[in-house]
């Protein structure tokens, strides 16, 4: 069943993202000529959305948003969200409508398209097997976000293959803590069965919820030692709220 789901999704997703270089690069290489930087990486972030709603239609994943009223104004921002599927990412930028610079293992930078995606995103590729590498990474992410650029990250460090939030990785929230940022934490639940638990060819109805955010700019000690616990509970909170 979910072979067949796959293959019937990609027909209408594999093309979307492998002429995603014509529709989409080539115009923004043209608008770049002219000197038209926002016009180019609008354009990209708009294409982007297409693949990424396209992608979740195909595989018949409707997303349920709230909580957008809580998103900051001001910068820097950090989203955090739990991790249940590679379609987290295009939940993010489809139907929230958040483009943000991720960290993307190294080995992304070889997978034609895909890496012109991560490119235009802003991302921060990592080789995990080396803790130097790491350290760099975490300093280009908080530059990135000094910078203006909003940062997404998946605490948890990897994907959950249970129904639950596991336990957050304290070394993630430094990417906040060092930049000042204001932390945006982000709740899902449901998606994992639009890729990697697919049953049959129902319908599955996936939830991301915009937490209240978190200043981090004048934590006291105390405060920044249990952020991870607070963030935490946070998600916990509202993904045992959200619908089974």
């Amino acid at each position: 069943m979910k072979t067949v789901r796959i293959a019937v999704a990609s027909l209408l997703a594999v093309p979307l993202i492998v002429l995603s270089p014509v529709y989409a690069f080539i115009p923004a290489a043209l608008l770049l000529l002219f000197r038209a930087e926002k016009a180019a990486n609008r354009w990209l972030e708009l294409c982007a959305r297409l693949i990424s709603n396209g992608t979740l239609f195909a595989l018949g994943v409707t997303i349920h948003i709230d909580g957008k009223e809580n998103l900051p104004t001001e910068t820097p921002l950090c989203y955090m969200a739990n991790h249940q599927s590679m379609l987290d990412i295009l939940a993010f930028v489809g139907p929230a409508r958040l483009w943000a610079s991720v960290f993307a293992k190294a080995e992304v930078k070889k997978m034609p398209v895909i890496n012109l995606w991560c490119y235009a995103m802003g991302c921060v590729f990592i080789e995990r097997s080396s803790p130097h590498d790491m350290v760099k990474a975490i300093l280009k992410g908080v530059q990135k976000l000094k910078e203006g650029k909003p940062m997404l990250i998946f605490p948890e460090g990897t994907r959950s293959k249970v129904d639950t939030i596991g336990e957050l990785k304290k070394g993630s929230l430094k990417l906040a803590t060092r930049s000042k940022a204001i932390i945006v934490p982000i709740t899902i639940k449901g998606l994992r069965d639009g890729f990697e638990g697919i049953k049959n060819f129902r319908r599955v109805h996936a939830y991301l919820s915009i937490g209240k955010p978190i200043p981090t700019d004048s934590l006291s000690k105390e405060e920044t030692a249990t952020l991870h616990e607070w963030v935490y509970g946070e998600m916990k909170k509202r993904f045992d709220e959200l619908p089974t």
